[in-house]
Order: C-alpha cells, then sequence, then structure tokens
C-alpha cells in the first residue's frame, strides 16, 4: 500500500479502446521508478469493461498504486460545488477533461498528466521534479505543428502562439495550485461560452492560447514523437496516427514492446497489429490529411484565438 501523503500524483484518461496501451504505459513507468519513492497513477476513465478495470488494478506493485475514477462523474462534482463558478454541460466538457485536473483535485498542488499512447524510459519523479511555481504548467513543443508549414501557419494565426513555442499537451507538468488560484477552469469556461472558437485540438489549442505567457517549456527528451538520436529518450510519446499496435515500422516502436510484452495485453495488442489493414491505414491517412486541410481553413477565421487576443488582451491569463 502506497503512501498517500508522499505519492506524487500521475494523471491517464482512458476508455476501453485504450486500455491496452495504458497497460503498456503504466508498466513502463513502474519499471523505472524508484523503488524508494511513492507514485500515484490516477487514471480518469469514460466506462471501462470489468475485464480491463481488473487487469490495470493488477498492475499496481508496493510504490505505484493505481486507482480508476468515472471522468464525468469527478468533473460533474467538480461543477457541482455551490463556491464553484462553473456552470456548463458536464457531459461536453468530458473532452477537455485534463484542464479540469486542478478543479477536480483539490487535494494535489502539483500533477502529472500523460496521454496513454507513451512509454517512460526514466524515473518519471525526475520530470515531476520540473520547477513550475512561476508558471501554469511545463510541456514540450509540438514537432508536428513546428515543422509542417500548414499547421505552423495555423498556431501561429489562429492560436496566437508562434509555431516553435506551440506545446503538445499529452505530457504536463501542472502546478495545480496555481491553476486554481487563477481560475484556469474558469476562465476556460467563460472562453467556450463566451467564443467557441473552431479548434483542430480542443483542449491542447485552448491550453496553448491561455497558458503560453505562464509556460514551462520542457526538454523534447520528455515528448519524443519521432527519431531522436541526438539527445536522450526519457518518454516516447506516439502521437496522432502512427501507433505500434498498429504498424510495424513506427519510431521507437521496439522499446513500446518490450513493456507490452510484461503485460496481459501482450497478445491482444500482437493481434491488433497483425489486424491492421491497408484500408486502416489509408483511413489513417485520410484522418491526416482532413486534419491538416481543416487547419488551413480555420487558420485566418476571424473570431480566432489570436484575433481576439489581439482585439480584447483577455484569452491570456
Amino acid at each position: 500500500m502506497i503512501n498517500e501523503a508522499e505519492a506524487m500524483p500521475i494523471f491517464f484518461a482512458v476508455d476501453d479502446h485504450y486500455a491496452a496501451s495504458l497497460a503498456v504505459a503504466v508498466q513502463s513507468l513502474i519499471a523505472n521508478s524508484d523503488p524508494k519513492k511513492q507514485y500515484k497513477v490516477i487514471v480518469l476513465n469514460q466506462g471501462l469493461q470489468a475485464a480491463n478495470q481488473e487487469r490495470l488494478k493488477q498492475l499496481a506493485t508496493d510504490n505505484v498504486g493505481v486507482e480508476l475514477l468515472p471522468m464525468a462523474d469527478q468533473i460533474k462534482a467538480c461543477l457541482a460545488d455551490d463556491n464553484n463558478k462553473l456552470r456548463a454541460d458536464y457531459f461536453t466538457l468530458t473532452i477537455y477533461y485534463r484542464l479540469f485536473i486542478a478543479e477536480m483535485f483539490p487535494q494535489y498542488d502539483k500533477g502529472l498528466y500523460l496521454d496513454a499512447d507513451v512509454i517512460v524510459l526514466d524515473d518519471i519523479a525526475n520530470l515531476f521534479a520540473t520547477d513550475v511555481s512561476d508558471s501554469l504548467v511545463a510541456a514540450a513543443c509540438d514537432p508536428f505543428i513546428a515543422k509542417d508549414k500548414i499547421m505552423s501557419q495555423y498556431a501561429e494565426r489562429s492560436v496566437g502562439v508562434p509555431a516553435t513555442d506551440y506545446v503538445n499537451s499529452g505530457v504536463l507538468v501542472m502546478n495545480l495550485a496555481k491553476m486554481r488560484q487563477a481560475n484556469f477552469a474558469g476562465h476556460f469556461v467563460d472562453m467556450l461560452n463566451k467564443y467557441k472558437f473552431n479548434s483542430i485540438a480542443p483542449d491542447q489549442d485552448y491550453l496553448n492560447a491561455i497558458a503560453h505567457d505562464q509556460m514551462v517549456h520542457l526538454p523534447l527528451s520528455w515528448n519524443v514523437q519521432e527519431v531522436a538520436p541526438s539527445y536522450d529518450v526519457k518518454l516516447v510519446h506516439y502521437n496522432l496516427f502512427k501507433k505500434p499496435w498498429h504498424y510495424v515500422e513506427v519510431p521507437n516502436g521496439d522499446d513500446f514492446w518490450i513493456y507490452a510484452k510484461q503485460t496481459p495485453y501482450a497478445d491482444q495488442l500482437m493481434q491488433q497489429r497483425e489486424e491492421f489493414s491497408e484500408a486502416d491505414a489509408a483511413l489513417d491517412d485520410k484522418h491526416m490529411s482532413n486534419m491538416v486541410a481543416r487547419a488551413e481553413i480555420i487558420t485566418d477565421q476571424p473570431a480566432s484565438f489570436a484575433k481576439i487576443q489581439q482585439a480584447t488582451g483577455e484569452v491570456r491569463l
């Protein structure tokens, strides 16, 4: 049993589709953890089958706890507080779950958020130690946004941040105390209700637009999304569509299978890869093309984060 007072909170969010990859992420985190330290994995979920719940709970060790919490219930609870000014449809807000972690968990002053399609190759406590005392969050720049011309223009002209500063929200060190103090969630809901910005990555774009001036940039080694021989790899993020449980050739894919084979999902994940068809791959390509095309369409729309910030200064905290 972990010591709750000493444990570092590490948040994930999944449904049944990502239970297997989450198990790999947690297994990699456990394998590289310091046995003298305490960690608590908190899984916000949108319905998990009993078998998946049991498998995920069984990953827990003496120093790494695993807790499963219904996401909608957690958001509903923080919105229902009589002292809370947030008022919105909590079912809609589940897609923005990571932006509400500070409100959902007032007992924590600091926490990590990780996407379920990652593997951890270093002690995650070293990431947790990132100094965010004067900032809201820490995150690494998104290489896809920075390198693609259309996406770079989208970041700069729609979201309102330089493409090289635009961060990926799949790995976050969060100053939860300061986010509550700044009323981050309330400000987000106000912006959501007032402007309804068109966006390609809703929670990520809001995070960039709102917190840009209070952001620590993590080393890329903590959110590696491509082959990276020039620097130490501490965390691999299989972002977008090239998942190792779908494709054979994936940057840093071999590392995924090292930990996948240590989970109860090894055969299931391998079967998924074997059954992934050319039609499935073509659909991934189509989704990627559609995302870029949509970014190009909405880049210069009048009601963008960038234009509202320029006109009113009210987007950023």
